[in-house]
């Protein structure tokens, strides 16, 4: 399976906007969380189904976003969610926030580094399980991007 991206689409609620009426900053991470679980459940690696049960945990490490456009209650927007890079020990997610406005502007990029955790430690996932990470493995684009560290190794 390649590396195309999953679309996961919500409408600003008045809730997630701060007192001037715009996006509240830390709200547009909780858009990106849904939008993980959506492409993992896309990419046959469901939060809920198959890490979770098998105790794997994606440990947010670091998460930014960079805002070209302000988002008001009442406006759609879709995020774009692709893997960007995978290793044993990590994965990284690329978003792009699209706003509509007669057609789709990017409004808001970011990015999200998380560990392989599995009862509170970090590990190695192609050791504990080689089949959900052979399943990230598949779901990187080849031929563009970053690579994993295993498909680097292997040329």
């Amino acid at each position: 399976m390649s590396n195309s991206p999953t679309h996961w689409e919500t409408v600003v609620r008045w809730a997630e906007c701060d007192a001037a009426g715009i996006i509240y900053h830390a709200r547009v991470f909780d858009w990106f969380s849904e939008a993980r679980v959506s492409w993992l459940a896309e990419h046959a690696l469901s939060y809920y189904h198959v890490l979770r049960p098998q105790g794997v945990e994606l440990l947010v490490k670091s998460a930014h976003a960079h805002f070209r456009h302000a988002l008001a209650p009442g406006d759609r927007v879709r995020v774009t969610i692709r893997l960007r890079q995978i290793t044993p020990t990590r994965a990284t997610f690329h978003y792009e926030g699209f706003l509509w406005r007669e057609g789709w502007i990017l409004a808001l990029e970011g990015e999200t580094d998380h560990a392989f955790v599995q009862g509170g430690r970090a590990q190695r996932l192609d050791r504990r399980h080689p089949d959900i990470y052979q399943a990230f493995c598949e779901s990187l684009e080849i031929t563009g991007g970053m690579r994993s560290s295993a498909q680097q190794e292997a040329q």
